[in-house]
């Protein structure tokens, strides 16, 4: 399954980024960790093991290494209650 999903992926060309040597959480609904991403676009190609994941890399590609480190997908909460956003940037442009 994992040569399968790397054909297709790699003819979309290389990644942009390549997480490696990480406990990296997938959110699956087992909670399983990965140890490697690579991200191409701002989109997955390849969640698995580092031997499964470096053959995206390509010459451009940004190889991160977190050293073992946990990394949690982002969660980017953007909104605004308005009276109290609005005197913290009246107050912050002073």
């Amino acid at each position: 399954m994992a040569t399968e999903q790397q054909s297709s992926s790699t003819a979309q060309g290389p990644a942009d980024i390549i997480v490696r040597h990480g406990h990296i959480a997938t959110q699956d609904e087992h909670r399983s960790f990965a140890s490697a991403v690579a991200i191409k676009d701002g989109r997955f190609l390849a969640v698995g093991a580092d031997a499964e994941v470096m053959p995206h890399q390509g010459a451009a590609t940004q190889v991160i290494d977190v050293g073992s480190r946990t990394v949690i997908p982002g969660l980017n909460d953007s909104h605004l209650h308005i009276i109290r956003g609005g005197l913290n940037y009246n107050l912050e442009l002073r």
